[in-house]
């Protein structure tokens, strides 16, 4: 029992190593450059993170006592900055979000009539976490189309009713065209009211990020629904200074985690706020 154990202790711990990490590179004194030992070094602990997933990293960059603060200062600016740059080239893919920091100085005992400096400090630190952003649920909207134009409350957003696209698409299904219609109407008829389109998708993971487009091949697919909605609103005569758009991505599912077709279509939505009233 104990090498099963064992074992599994140890498929644990290499799984959540493989999650999080952290690592340090050293520079030359006043160098910042990027050297193809410090990729290799870079490389090795890059490979270990799941290809999978996307990942938050922190870049923080720093120098020894050696020159004046303010030089050294930038020179830990351009430390991270060499450091981010390789990252978003070569490992683009794995990216949520990238973060620099220049630290300048690292405190030190030794003394400043030093011109040596002190090696460990002239450094980047590098930090990697898993991107482990949820999609918060949220509540369904109440219709704009049941509320007086009076009672609209600006910053609040409200369901239009079925307004759904092709799987993957920004084609509408031919039901929706009416809801869409019904739109332009309330519009018309309602000149003060300004909104933003908000464009929503389904079928999200354990994190808050877009879909797919299958027509362009981007992950953009809420933000090109919206503006699809945006641009026929235009069509058909609506002021584009009254119309903003945003997509939203599978950040405010009504159903998380999804059970069947009918969480997935209520998640694939379009809805609008108003910005002015």
């Amino acid at each position: 029992m104990k090498p099963f154990l064992s074992i599994i202790s140890f498929l644990i711990f290499s799984f959540c190593a493989a999650q999080n990490i952290e690592f340090d590179i050293y520079f030359d004194l006043g160098k910042y450059e990027l050297s193809k030992t410090h990729q290799k070094t870079i490389q090795e602990h890059i490979t270990t993170l799941d290809t999978t997933e996307t990942y938050n990293f922190l870049i923080k960059g720093y120098t020894d006592f050696v020159d004046t603060e303010d030089f050294n200062l930038e020179l830990s600016k351009n430390r991270a900055t060499a450091v981010a740059d390789y990252l978003e080239v070569s490992y683009k893919s794995l990216i949520n979000s990238i973060k620099k920091e220049a630290k300048g100085e690292l405190p030190s005992t030794a003394s400043k009539n030093d011109r040596v400096g002190v090696k460990k400090h002239r450094k980047v630190s590098i930090i990697v976490s898993i991107n482990d952003h949820k999609p918060k649920i949220t509540k369904r909207k109440e219709n704009i189309y049941a509320i007086p134009i009076s009672e609209l409350e600006v910053g609040k957003s409200y369901e239009l009713g079925k307004i759904n696209f092709k799987t993957g698409r920004v084609t509408l299904i031919k039901s929706s065209k009416k809801q869409l219609e019904r739109l332009v109407q309330f519009l018309r008829r309602n000149p003060s009211v300004h909104i933003e389109v908000q464009g929503h998708v389904c079928c999200g993971g354990n994190d808050d990020s877009d879909a797919l487009n299958t027509d362009t091949g981007t992950i953009s697919l809420s933000v090109d629904r919206a503006e699809f909605i945006y641009k026929y609103l235009i069509s058909r005569g609506i002021d584009k200074n009254r119309l903003t758009y945003k997509g939203y991505a599978f950040t405010s599912p009504l159903y998380f985690p999804e059970k069947g077709r009918r969480d997935r279509s209520a998640n694939r939505r379009v809805e609008i706020m108003i910005t002015k009233n």
